[in-house]
């Protein structure tokens, strides 16, 4: 075989999902911050569509180009309290989002939140669907994002979703954060049912009566966006 015309050229810049993301911007903030993790990236946008211009004296039809659809967004995200939290404080409302790639590059558009749960299949993980009705997008990718995002908290230790306490009994959580020096804080919901106290990184959960609540617990540093999560207290007399 004689060699190709064309010499091999690969391309180097291939991205894979790592490190992919959905940012938002609710009223009022001035950057966009991670909004909720998901197991795959909705499509930017569709292929505009084409119309015809073809004439009696043309020999073959002729098209120009259309409109774009970006009328609607979906994607999959795991089914849990904290990630209902998120979807339940923008159900409805309109935001601006940021789909960030990993090199940086990243989409705005405009849109309205929906979700709603998949089916469940026996072992499977149990998902959601989220729905964003697209209001407003832009045609063109922007080559640099980190001028307008902006750095989130996270936790790094294992958090429970449902802590079981008998009466009064207490139970501790050590929480761990990046960046280390987050100030975290925590709500009871009901706290005729339990009460909930931080000294520095270290949760006490404490029964009161007999119940449930939730308990909201906040991470915090100046500059950064919040983490958030939030455990089920079941207390049994």
């Amino acid at each position: 075989m004689s060699d190709p015309i064309i010499k091999a050229i690969d391309d180097n810049r291939a991205m894979s999902d790592i490190g992919s993301a959905i940012f938002a911007k609710r009223a009022g903030q001035s950057k966009y911050s991670l909004w909720l993790p998901v197991s795959d990236m909705p499509a930017t946008g569709t292929a505009p569509e084409t119309i015809e211009k073809t004439v009696t004296t043309s020999r073959t039809k002729n098209y120009i180009f259309g409109r774009k659809d970006s009328s609607q967004k979906e994607f999959t995200f795991m089914a849990h309290r904290d990630n209902f939290m998120i979807l339940k404080q923008d159900y409805n409302k309109e935001l601006e989002f940021l789909q960030v790639n990993p090199d940086g590059t990243g989409w705005k558009f405009k849109g309205y939140v929906s979700f709603y749960q998949d089916a469940v299949s026996l072992g499977a993980m149990i998902s959601g669907k989220g729905v964003i009705t697209v209001s407003q997008a832009d045609e063109l990718p922007i080559d640099d994002v980190t001028d307008i995002i902006q750095e989130s908290v996270i936790f790094t230790s294992a958090v429970p979703d449902v802590v079981n306490i008998s009466g009064t009994g207490t139970q501790t959580i050590i929480l761990g954060t990046d960046p280390s020096d987050a100030t975290i804080t925590a709500t009871s919901a009901t706290t005729g049912v339990a009460t909930a106290t931080v000294s520095t990184n270290e949760l006490t959960i404490t029964g009161v009566a007999a119940g449930s609540s939730i308990v909201t617990i906040t991470a915090a540093k100046t500059g950064c966006a919040n983490a958030v999560t939030h455990i089920l207290v079941r207390v049994t007399a």
